[in-house]
């Protein structure tokens, strides 16, 4: 599959330290080095080459105020030289320019602001404007979630599991923040390819576990459908953990706010707190829950860190 070339990889796998009861280890796609990085760079790759291969010259995506996705789609369109429409959920009040918003307007993105039960009509509204505009338009699902996104991490599964041959390291689990499902539905999709013995434990950062987990599995059919002919995984148990939610997308508490001060004090690594901080934490009181010992744990730190900066006052309550 084709995919323009952006970033520099492969991202490392270093070992870190958390306690002395397994060895863990983090995957450093918060390095993936274009745009401040993270999971959704790895995805953009493949999606602005089918955009090429379509002769499509505008882009339009959906995303929070605060987005990974929007953020990197937006530079990468600018990048490329193509128009780009971010559909926000929210209004222009919650606009702060203090994180991701910052980049989506040094990019020269436009920006459509909608509710949340209203993105769908959004969506078909600015579809159809540009179209009668002359434009050809390209539509990529919020967090770049779709076959392709899917791919991009197919392709890090192989890369970690090459790295962890070269480390000499078998994994039994790997732990990520799973928002979409689209990231992974990729990393199950690698194992189940190339044989992998992991567990592949997604902590939810929004979506409650019963509708996290029908939409990966879609993810997984809909992928292996489309390149493989037929289902390969209808027996793969999908561990989607949804306890650490909170109360809902971008809740903040105290467990998510020490997770980070622990990472930054003892590994010099910068978690965020909507996406890797929350998977952190929710990784570690797993692992104490289960009393998982004597194990080679993986964590995929999927990037997300300008949202740390965006989320400072409510980080201050717990300082």
């Amino acid at each position: 599959m084709r995919k323009i070339n952006l970033l520099k990889l492969p991202t490392p796998l270093e070992e870190i330290r958390i306690d002395n009861k397994n060895r863990y280890f983090i995957k450093r796609d918060d390095l993936t080095d274009f745009a401040l990085g993270g999971n959704k760079a790895r995805k953009i790759e493949f999606f602005l080459s089918d955009i090429k291969e379509k002769g499509c010259n505008y882009v339009v995506t959906y995303g929070s105020v605060q987005s990974n996705h929007c953020r990197i789609t937006a530079v990468a369109a600018a990048r490329l030289g193509l128009s780009c429409l971010l559909i926000l959920s929210g209004t222009e009040k919650d606009i702060s320019f203090s994180g991701n918003d910052i980049i989506y307007n040094l990019a020269g993105a436009s920006i459509r602001f909608c509710e949340v039960n209203e993105v769908s009509k959004t969506i078909e509204k600015e579809m159809n404007n540009l179209r009668s505009k002359g434009f050809n338009p390209y539509f990529i699902q919020g967090g770049g979630h779709g076959n392709l996104g899917t791919h991009a991490y197919v392709e890090a599964y192989k890369e970690i599991k090459q790295q962890s041959e070269e480390l000499n390291i078998s994994f039994d689990y790997i732990f990520l923040a799973s928002g979409t499902g689209t990231t992974q539905a990729g990393l199950i999709a690698g194992k189940t390819i190339l044989g992998g013995k992991e567990k592949i434990v997604g902590i939810s950062v929004a979506r409650r576990a019963a509708r996290g987990i029908n939409v990966i599995k879609d993810s997984l059919k809909s992928y292996f459908v489309e390149f493989y002919n037929e289902n390969l995984i209808e027996d793969e148990e999908i561990i989607f953990d949804d306890s650490y939610v909170g109360k809902g997308y971008g809740d903040i508490y105290k467990e998510v706010v020490d997770s980070i001060k622990f990472m930054l004090t003892n590994n010099s690594i910068i978690l965020d707190p909507v996406y890797t901080g929350k998977a952190f934490y929710g990784m570690c009181d797993y692992i104490k829950k289960k009393n998982i010992r004597g194990k080679n744990i993986l964590f995929v730190h999927t990037g997300g860190v300008p949202c740390l900066f965006s989320y400072g006052q409510k980080l201050k309550i717990f300082l």
